[in-house]
């Protein structure tokens, strides 16, 4: 199973709030005392990291350590005094780039360090979440690159102080560590199991 395959080509619908309710189903239990009591009981497939090359845990924990790089990167573009720092249409995308970037780190801290198998909402929780963030922030970090570039042709102004060659250095970290994110977590071998091939879950 690929990183970007589609869990809904299956006939699986991950498109409302309620995407996997059935992947549990309730179990009533009674106790020793002779209460009753409802537990969930997770029931759908799980996905399973197989050992390829490099070690999974150095893909895992490279794959953590840049997102840490792109979030400190953002928060330094931000405050970073430049040519197109006071132009919305350069820090628009910039800033609209940092809502991506806080879902790039929620999905890092997600991610299996452990390599034990995850459930669907686990492996959409983190895999998935942080590879469709990181292509989010790559894109808008490079609009506002591009729009940067746009504004300096329209002023004809290619005098380059500091904080321009600051903008440039981060733009590029942000975007070349958005893109080994992508690498690292597509160079895992993702396989999906069916229930049952592993203990079942509850909460």
């Amino acid at each position: 199973m690929g990183l970007f395959d589609n869990p809904a080509e299956k006939g699986r619908k991950f498109s409302d709030l309620n995407k996997y309710v059935t992947d549990f189903r309730l179990v009533r239990e009674t106790d020793a005392k002779g209460k009753t009591r409802t537990r969930a009981v997770y029931t759908g497939p799980w996905t399973v990291m197989r050992e390829t090359g490099t070690p999974l845990k150095l893909r895992l924990w490279g794959s953590f350590l840049l997102t840490l790089g792109v979030a400190g990167c953002q928060i330094w573009l931000v405050m970073l005094n430049h040519l197109g720092s006071g132009m919305l249409l350069v820090m628009l995308p910039i800033l609209i780039g940092l809502l991506p970037g806080l879902y790039l780190l929620m999905g890092s801290f997600s991610l299996p360090f452990r390599g034990k198998p995850m459930r669907r909402d686990q492996y959409m929780h983190s895999f998935i979440r942080v590879s469709r963030s990181a292509v989010a922030v790559a894109c808008f970090t490079l609009a506002g690159l591009l729009a940067c570039l746009v504004y300096r042709i329209i002023r004809g102004d290619w005098s380059f102080f500091r904080g321009d060659w600051l903008f440039l250095t981060a733009c590029g970290l942000i975007i070349g560590m958005c893109v080994a994110v992508i690498f690292l977590l597509r160079s895992i071998d993702l396989a999906e199991k069916e229930n049952g091939a592993y203990e079942p879950q509850t909460l």
